[in-house]
């Protein structure tokens, strides 16, 4: 049997090979690395009421959202109207609801509720008026699995006002950097 003869072109085809697979292997790990790196998007969530709706006087009650404007983590339940918080730290909370047809003396009261506690809350009351909104902002410090939930409660016979803006009646949530 003869020698076989190995050519130029087959080795350096050979090596260039070898080095595809030497640079793709890196190139994996290298990958690997900076997707561990990433980090997982903060909490920001924005519900509102579209549609008004009555709700019985003088009893407190969660409100109602029927529009998820973003959610950036999923940790905002439109079906339930709770979120949910991913990880302990602090949160920028604000919310806004606005009733209808309220009368000289009612008044409005919401919060947010956190565990059977108030994290933040206002009240408003009504004088010449017949569209009456109370809204609250505050920072708080949220443990992992704690829940949040927007609550109100009013005296009289008034309607929750919504609008397709979002601007009447809304809950927002956001993670804070600290």
């Amino acid at each position: 049997m003869g020698k076989k003869k190995v050519s130029i072109f087959s080795v350096l085809v050979f090596i260039v090979a070898l080095l595809g697979l030497g640079v793709g292997a890196y190139s994996l790990y290298n990958y690997q690395q900076l997707v561990s790196q990433v980090e997982h998007p903060k909490s920001l969530a924005r519900a509102f009421l579209e549609n008004s709706y009555s709700t019985l006087d003088e009893e407190w009650f969660k409100v109602d959202f029927d529009v998820l404007d973003y959610d950036v983590s999923s940790d905002f339940n439109i079906t339930t109207d709770r979120f949910t918080c991913p990880t302990s730290g602090y949160y920028l909370i604000s919310g806004m609801v606005t009733f209808s047809s309220m009368q000289d003396g009612e008044r409005i009261e919401v919060g947010a509720l956190s565990e059977f506690f108030f994290e933040a809350g206002s009240v408003a009351h009504a004088s010449h008026t017949n569209i009456l909104s109370a809204g609250f902002t505050d920072i708080v410090f949220l443990n992992a699995g704690d829940y949040l939930e927007f609550v109100a409660y009013y005296t009289g016979a008034a309607s929750i006002y919504g609008d397709s803006s979002g601007k009447y009646t809304y809950f927002t949530i956001a993670a804070m950097d600290f």
